[in-house]
């Protein structure tokens, strides 16, 4: 079965073969690989197609088939470049344009990365300017090996780089490294643990120092938890020396959070009117066209204005206070807009500098009115899950979580209020300066 491009390529006829011997004729056709395709029956003959070539050698077998063979019609690449042979102008603006097109394929048009998670796509493009690789470079400029290596080297966390180019875009495959790239020192200073919030000790596992309370104990923010200071003992169970350590533990407590909101008690909300406009640009290098489709009433809303305006002017001129004659101003519906840009793309990787920008706006208008107690209870679950997530990313375990709503007037007061266990230690440094009856230790 032919594709419809080797048709179009070789040029095909539509025939209409009449006589007694047509089934003959299709037979010695496809006997010889002259398949005839599209057969139909038409008044006392039939109607297919053939390709070019194949009709130069159907005479013989038409004649032992005792059939006719009219042509149709002609169609394809061969009896198209036939009709227009005295086109100049149309020859000379094909050839025209694939030179064009030949021409900028031999640039950069497209940049693009994959697998970079840390370092953002911004950050490398203006990497790559540092290194005068940019949009419209000459594609044997760059040297895919020695921009490998320059990324390795000015980034860290990159571990693996892979720069191809294919068609007119430059592709950089990257690979970061998941572990850190370094190990942070640990502190061996003398600190003691402090509590950073107030609460009840559930759990605690104390792994260097004195711990100075239990599980079950209430404490207060900046009470000390894991004492620095170490006494050592002889044998008669006197202090001969104190020792400072780097305290380290974790205690867990029960805390509570309470957060307090107010919302006004009507709701600002916004309606689409229908109206909607349509801007199409087409941009190419310095070269910019824009086609803009007005919404229905746009222009004599316009002209409205503009004769306001002028209306106001001329009062003004008069000494006449405008605003008494045009009255009050309303507010305004806002115009919301929405641009897709895209870049003209041919079979795959083939990009031009060529980008085509659609932006459709939407009017929408603005009113208020009272809240319903769906959305007054959507609205408090929303407040109450922004607080909740923020306490998650510190690492709290919720234990038991409530919201109410209540009612003040001329707001709404949202309050949330949260149980939670969490680890209360936070770090502190100690002095280690001589005492009386102290003996330092050694690197204190």
């Amino acid at each position: 079965m032919l594709n419809r491009f080797t048709c179009y390529r070789k040029g095909f006829l539509r025939l209409h073969v009449s006589g007694h011997g047509q089934e003959r004729f299709l037979n010695l056709c496809c006997a010889n690989q002259m398949d005839p395709w599209d057969i139909c029956p038409r008044g006392e003959g039939i109607e297919c197609c053939m390709l070019l070539p194949h009709f130069w050698r159907i005479r013989p077998l038409a004649k032992k088939a005792g059939v006719r063979v009219h042509v149709l019609g002609r169609y394809g690449a061969p009896f198209w470049i036939r009709r227009s042979r005295k086109r100049e102008g149309l020859l000379l603006g094909a050839c025209a344009c694939f030179a064009l097109v030949y021409a900028l394929s031999l640039f950069i048009w497209n940049i693009s990365f994959e697998g970079n998670y840390h370092y953002s796509r911004d950050t490398l493009l203006d990497y790559l300017e540092s290194l005068d690789i940019r949009y419209g470079m000459r594609k044997n400029a760059v040297s895919c090996e020695d921009l490998e290596d320059s990324i390795r080297s000015a980034f860290p966390e990159i571990t693996w780089v892979s720069a191809s180019v294919t068609g007119t875009r430059l592709v950089v495959r990257v690979k970061e490294n998941e572990v850190l790239s370094s190990v942070p020192p640990k502190d061996d200073s003398p600190c003691e643990l402090i509590a950073g919030s107030a609460g009840e000790i559930t759990r605690m596992i104390v792994r260097q120092g004195k711990a100075d309370v239990t599980v079950g104990d209430t404490v207060e923010a900046g009470q000390i938890l894991v004492s620095s200071a170490l006494s050592v003992m002889n044998d008669n169970g006197e202090t001969v020396r104190v020792k400072y350590v780097h305290a380290d533990a974790d205690v867990y407590a029960r805390t509570s959070y309470a957060y307090r909101t107010e919302e006004p008690i009507l709701l600002r909300t916004e309606t689409p009117t229908g109206r909607r406009r349509l801007r199409m640009t087409l941009s190419a290098g310095r070269f910019r066209a824009s086609l803009s489709i007005p919404a229905k009433g746009e222009l004599w809303n316009a002209l409205k204005e503009t004769a306001v305006s002028f209306g106001r002017w001329v009062l003004a001129q008069a000494g006449a206070d405008p605003g008494a004659e045009t009255g009050a101003e309303q507010e305004r519906p806002v115009w919301k807009e929405t641009t897709q840009l895209r870049q003209l793309c041919l079979f795959g990787d083939f990009y031009l500098p060529v980008y085509w920008e659609q932006t459709v706006g939407e009017e929408t208008v603005f009113y208020e009115r009272p809240y319903t107690e769906k959305e007054l209870k959507v609205r408090s679950e929303y407040i109450n899950g922004k607080y909740i997530e923020n306490l998650l990313q510190k690492g709290v375990h919720i234990i038991e979580n409530n919201v109410k709503i209540l009612k003040n007037g001329l707001s709404y007061t949202i309050e949330c209020s949260v149980t939670a266990e969490e680890e209360i230690s936070v770090s502190r440094p100690v002095s280690t300066q001589d005492t009386p009856g102290e003996e330092m230790t050694e690197g204190t």
